[in-house]
């Protein structure tokens, strides 16, 4: 076992995901305190979108890294997200449609709640995409593992060749209000499931079914032996 896979994911997960919550409360404490009900009320949603993510650490099973990196990748997502509809909702001046507090960064989800994220920021051109530059091989996987997002999977290749950056990709996926996006909901589905189907066994290896045949009654002894 690596090094990397006896960390605690699970706890590093719920600090940050808390400290991250916490600080949101705060803030809008503070914009209630000044007064300031329309930052109060941007606050306030933010947290209620921050408590839709789940609350990993509470299965009490340990995260793979891969686990721990995609719980991140979502928060991070949601943070962004947060961040453009702040500056739209709370800026004196208009903002262009395509405005983002990271324009290297963009985030898409799959319709069946996997996510990607692009970043072209790097000063020698490479692309990373989900922890991995944007190699022939780390596409293809990428391709195996999101099928539905190939096409752009594809499209950043052409685009890293040729020194492009995000041009001809979407803006993203945008987190709107407080409902659970259909493709957060069904990630979260996911990996709560899986956490679930190893809680049991982590459970039911500690505390194995008593074998029923130790509790059966020896047969008779034959007439006469």
């Amino acid at each position: 076992m690596t090094g990397e896979e006896q960390l605690n994911w699970a706890g590093i997960l719920r600090f940050d995901q808390e400290r991250g919550l916490e600080g949101r409360r705060h803030d809008a404490g503070a914009a209630g305190l000044r007064g300031d009900a329309r930052t109060q009320a941007q606050y306030l949603q933010e947290v209620a979108q921050l408590e839709m993510l789940p609350r990993l650490w509470e299965f009490g099973v340990q995260l793979t890294l891969d686990e721990y990196s995609d719980a991140v990748r979502v928060r991070s997502w949601m943070t962004h997200e947060q961040a453009i509809a702040s500056h739209k909702a709370l800026s004196r001046y208009p903002s262009p449609a395509d405005w983002s507090p990271d324009p290297d960064i963009r985030y898409f989800w799959s319709q069946d709640g996997h996510l990607m994220y692009v970043t072209t920021a790097r000063d020698d051109g490479r692309f990373v995409a989900n922890r991995g530059f944007l190699t022939p091989e780390w596409a293809e996987r990428l391709r195996r593992d999101i099928p539905q997002l190939a096409h752009l999977v594809t499209l950043y290749e052409k685009n890293q060749k040729a020194g492009r950056g995000h041009e001809g990709a979407p803006l993203g996926t945008p987190l709107v209000g407080v409902s659970v996006p259909e493709p957060l909901r069904l990630w979260r589905d996911r990996i709560e499931g899986e956490l679930q189907r190893r809680a049991r066994e982590q459970a039911e290896a500690h505390n194995p079914a008593p074998d029923s045949r130790a509790h059966q009654l020896p047969d008779a002894d034959p007439a006469g032996h």
